[in-house]
Order: structure tokens, then C-alpha cells, then sequence
């Protein structure tokens, strides 16, 4: 009796609190666990399954989000850390490649792999193009997505890793320099460039503004896009790593404790924290699911609301 209500606890996760959080009544939320590769690091979704990027396994693992079935997994670059979708293909930053390899989400049959310059860090698709973030090079590359051709590099500054998309810029947290880049996408054209804490890692947008993790601090900035005025800083947990937005709040990947923290977007207050597994590294937001991958635990976190 002991190990069946054990393994129970182990994927069914209450919702707790912690001093100093709220929890909200009138949400549950339950968690399962699915085991990937090795390492897990970033997700991503095409629409109807979740993708999952295995940094030891040289691999990705494609699951299906509606019951975590794993559908297949696929070789790809060395040591992959990110991914995005294009609309029908799923583009994988292998860090130790150097390079970006390119996979059919409906079978995961790999289509090419492209050089990206050193370290590819982090990976978006603009609705037209591909950008890919270089640890190495302190720089960001524009691709087509047709053929994994460069089309341009812009300098941004030290160390650049999360890059994300308002909808006509794409801004990059630059971790050395401490600094948020904001380029336009239509040409790569700087239109500012914003101190930004410690260690900006990540970033995620609400719609009118960038909410950004600097993990150094433990803290969350609140950006406004149209001027990169800073509107807020949050505490929030000990390593605030990945962060994403499910349409209405903000959700952080607490990467030096077990939880996750949904935060007001209104306020940056912790509404609620989530035990999870160890290291949460990457999180994603499916449109009604929150993903969550534990680099130690080598798995991935569904936390769903309880209907």
C-alpha cells in the first residue's frame, strides 16, 4: 500500500505555499511527471505535442501533450538547448555544434543542419524568420527558414542568451553585459539598448511589456516594450531562470529551488508556487498547460488545472 499511495504523491503535486505567497482559491492545480532524455533543457510546442530538448543524449523528445505518450525520439546537433516552431518544423540550438538542425515536427525526420557561429544559445521564429542568440560571438543571426541560410548578424552584447519577439522587435538579454538589446526585426536595426540587473537569462512578453529573469539577483524585471522602462523589479524565488506567459500570468522556473512561481502581471506578485522536481530549467506554456523541465530529474512536468 505504502509504494502505490507514494507513487501517487510523487505525480500528483498539491498545490503549497510558501511564506510570503498567496495562493489563489479558486485554482488547483495537479502535476504528472514524464521521463525524457538526459538533461532536459528547453520546450517547445507544434501545436499538438510538446518537444524537448535532451542536452546529454544529443537528442529531442517529442511527447503528446493531451497524456505525455512519447511519439518518438530524434538525434540532433550537440548538446541542444533550445527550441522553436516554424509552423511546421521544429529548430533545435545544439550549443557544442555550433549549428542549428532542423527537424519535420509530423515525423521528426531531420531536413538539415546549419552553422550557426559559436554557441547557439537560444532559438525564436519571427513568423517569418529564424533568430538564434551566440554565447560565443556576442551576436544574433537572422535565418531562412527554407534553407537555414544567414541572412545577417547583429552585434548585441556580451554573452547574449534568451531572445524573444513583441510582434515587430526582437530583444535579446545579453548575460555579461547586463543589458537588454531590442532590434527590429524587419531589418536588425538597434533601437535601444537597456541596463538590466545582474544576469538577464530570459525573457517572455505579455503583450505590452517584457518580463525578463536575472537570476543573480533572484529577481524579475517588468519592461515596457515601446520604451524598455523599467516598470518593476520582483523578487522571486532563489534562481528565477526560464520564465513564460499563459495569456493572463506570468510563470518562472525557479532553477536553484524545486518550484515554479506564477506571478500577477498587474504587480509582480507570486500568486502561487509549485513544487516540481529538481533543477526546473525550461518552462512552456502549451494555451492551457504549463510544461516544466527538470534538468536532474531528467523529465518533464505537466502541471495542469484540476477540472
Amino acid at each position: 500500500m505504502r509504494p502505490i499511495l507514494f507513487f501517487l504523491l510523487a505525480i500528483l503535486v498539491l498545490v503549497i505555499s510558501l511564506p510570503g505567497c498567496t495562493s489563489s482559491p479558486s485554482t488547483t492545480y495537479l502535476a504528472i511527471t514524464f521521463s525524457v532524455g538526459d538533461a532536459p533543457r528547453g520546450i517547445c510546442s507544434d501545436g499538438g505535442n510538446i518537444w524537448v530538448a535532451n542536452y546529454n543524449d544529443d537528442s529531442v523528445t517529442k511527447l503528446k501533450a493531451s497524456d505525455g505518450e512519447v511519439l518518438g525520439t530524434f538525434s540532433v546537433g550537440e548538446s541542444p538547448r533550445r527550441l522553436c516552431f516554424d509552423g511546421e518544423n521544429i529548430w533545435v540550438a545544439c550549443y557544442d555544434g555550433d549549428s542549428v538542425t532542423k527537424l519535420r515536427a509530423s515525423d521528426g525526420e531531420v531536413l538539415g543542419t546549419f552553422h550557426t557561429g559559436p554557441r547557439p544559445r537560444d532559438i525564436r521564429f519571427d513568423g517569418t524568420y529564424i533568430w538564434v542568440t551566440s554565447h560565443g560571438g556576442s551576436y544574433v543571426s537572422k535565418l531562412n527558414p527554407s534553407d537555414g541560410t544567414i541572412l545577417d548578424v547583429f552585434a548585441v552584447g556580451r554573452y547574449p542568451q534568451g531572445i524573444c519577439f513583441d510582434g515587430e522587435n526582437i530583444w535579446v538579454a545579453n548575460v555579461y553585459a547586463c543589458s537588454l538589446t531590442k532590434l527590429r526585426a524587419s531589418d536588425g536595426e538597434v533601437l535601444g539598448t537597456y541596463s538590466m540587473g545582474e544576469s538577464p537569462r530570459f525573457l517572455a512578453f505579455d503583450g505590452k511589456h517584457m518580463w525578463v529573469t536575472d537570476t543573480d539577483s533572484g529577481s524579475i524585471f517588468k519592461v515596457r516594450a515601446s520604451d524598455g522602462e523599467i516598470l518593476g523589479t520582483f523578487s522571486c524565488g532563489k534562481a528565477p531562470y526560464d520564465i513564460c506567459f499563459d495569456g493572463e500570468n506570468i510563470w518562472v522556473a525557479d532553477l536553484g529551488w524545486r518550484y515554479v512561481h506564477k506571478l500577477s502581471t498587474s504587480d509582480g506578485e507570486i500568486l502561487e508556487t509549485f513544487l516540481v522536481d529538481n533543477a526546473p530549467y525550461g518552462i512552456y506554456c502549451d494555451g492551457e498547460n504549463i510544461w516544466v523541465s527538470s534538468y536532474i530529474g531528467d523529465s518533464v512536468i505537466k502541471l495542469y488545472p484540476q477540472r
